[in-house]
C-alpha cells in the first residue's frame, strides 16, 4: 500500500511526465518501472561495493568500471539537470540495459544475480 510520502513522490513524478508530453497511462509506468529497476540495479553495486571494502573478496561488478560506465549508475546521475539526465537515459543507460542480458533476450527477463526480487513471481 502506499503510503502519503510516496504516494506524494509518484504524483509528482507522474505529473511531471504528462507535462513532459507522455499521456498514455502505460508509458508512464513503463518509464517509472525503469526507473526503478535503474536504481536497484545501482543499489545493488553499492551493497557489492560495500561487501568488497569490508571483506576483501571481489565481487563481480554489474557496471562497467570506467568512467562512462559509472556516470550510467543512479546515484551519478540523479542530481543532474533533467535534460541531463534524459541524455544519460536515454543514449547509455537504455542502451546497456538491453545488452545486459546478451542479443538473443530480452532485457525484461533478466534480474541480476544476487538482487532480491520483492515477491515471487
Amino acid at each position: 500500500m502506499l503510503t502519503g510520502e510516496i504516494r506524494n513522490k509518484v504524483d509528482k513524478i507522474w505529473t511531471n511526465i504528462w507535462a513532459g508530453g507522455i499521456t498514455n497511462p502505460l508509458t508512464v509506468i513503463e518509464q517509472l518501472t525503469y526507473l526503478m529497476f535503474i536504481r536497484s540495479l545501482d543499489e545493488k553495486e553499492l551493497e557489492n561495493e560495500s561487501i568488497e571494502a569490508l571483506g576483501g573478496e571481489s565481487v563481480t561488478k554489474l557496471f562497467p568500471q570506467d568512467e562512462q560506465g559509472q556516470s550510467m549508475r543512479w546515484s551519478r546521475f540523479k542530481t543532474k539537470d533533467p535534460r541531463m539526465i534524459f541524455d544519460i537515459v536515454g543514449t547509455q543507460v537504455f542502451p546497456f540495459i538491453k545488452a545486459m542480458n546478451g542479443e538473443d533476450s530480452s532485457a525484461i527477463v533478466y534480474f541480476p544475480k544476487g538482487l532480491k526480487r520483492s515477491r515471487e513471481v
